[in-house]
């Protein structure tokens, strides 16, 4: 009986609204069991940070934190990172509402060429999930991944991937993002949002696609407040095949650079004022 009643207990959920501003809803779904505190709201330069307390009967198990990063072109950019730092794995759902009558354009309509490279291995992450525009809006969604921390270098620490998923609906308005977070594990993802279309037009938009899918090492798809999570140079220690660090040069994003010199659009235009923001 205690181990049904435990079992029923650890399945039970709730859902809490986490953001409601600029025309995008955001919640998330949770065991009943974790308890989120009211967040502690912090500021800095383009950044609105609140954070989170997780705790189960009353004992921390980790922190929820919401980065809301506003842009000088207007663009907004939410940056979610729950830390499960307790000893339980968790199901957790973020939910994205509001998106009826969706038109999407998939920024993965195929495999990605990922030929090995001789210093970073393969980078096995996908494109981020698309665009989206719905009720007057466009979002950009990222994908949602999983890792935990292992040691990098000389007193250096990674982020080593264990779950990348890019793959997520729509139904009745609403996008659901679930996700297992085992012990002492991380969970990134990132969002978008603007007033106008990321692309002049479609074409130029897939054409971006295209070139990302067949160079890995342009695209940033694992998105941080403090910048993109990139494929680090591999070891002899087999978890180096899958560890992800900061990259200054790659922070700094030249490929959209170039790209917004020929094909001047409000997504390379964003990713070079998120790579200023990231590096203040």
């Amino acid at each position: 009986m205690a181990m049904i009643i435990f079992t029923a207990v650890m399945f039970l959920t709730n859902e809490e609204t986490i953001y409601d501003e600029d025309g995008a809803t955001l919640a998330i779904k949770k065991p009943t069991f974790i308890t989120l505190s009211e967040p502690e709201i912090s500021e800095q330069d383009t950044d609105k940070i609140a954070v989170r307390e997780m705790t189960f009967v009353g004992l921390d198990v980790g922190t929820y934190t919401m980065t809301e990063r506003t842009l000088n072109n207007g663009v907004t950019i939410i940056f979610d990172e729950l830390h499960n730092s307790g000893w339980l794995p968790f199901a957790v759902t973020l939910i994205h509402k509001g998106l009826e009558n969706p038109q999407i354009n998939s920024w993965n309509p195929r495999p990605a060429s990922n030929e090995t490279d001789d210093i970073f291995g393969e980078d096995p992450t996908s494109n981020p999930f698309g665009t989206i525009a719905a009720g007057g809006k466009h979002f950009l969604q990222g994908n949602l991944y999983v890792s935990r921390i292992i040691p990098q270098g000389e007193d250096g620490e990674a982020h080593e991937l264990r779950t990348e998923n890019p793959n997520f609906t729509i139904e009745e308005g609403v996008m659901e993002k679930s996700f297992w977070l085992p012990p002492k594990h991380y969970l990134h993802t990132w969002l978008m949002i603007a007033d106008e279309p990321f692309f002049e037009d479609k074409e130029t938009e897939d054409e971006w696609i295209e070139f990302a899918l067949d160079n890995r090492y342009q695209q940033l798809n694992w998105l941080t407040p403090d910048g993109p999570l990139v494929k680090l140079p591999i070891t002899d220690d087999p978890r180096t095949q899958l560890s992800y660090g900061y990259i200054e040069e790659r922070t700094a994003d030249p490929a959209s650079q170039e790209w917004n010199e020929t094909s001047p659009s409000l997504y390379f235009e964003t990713m070079l004022l998120n790579a200023e923001a990231s590096q203040n």
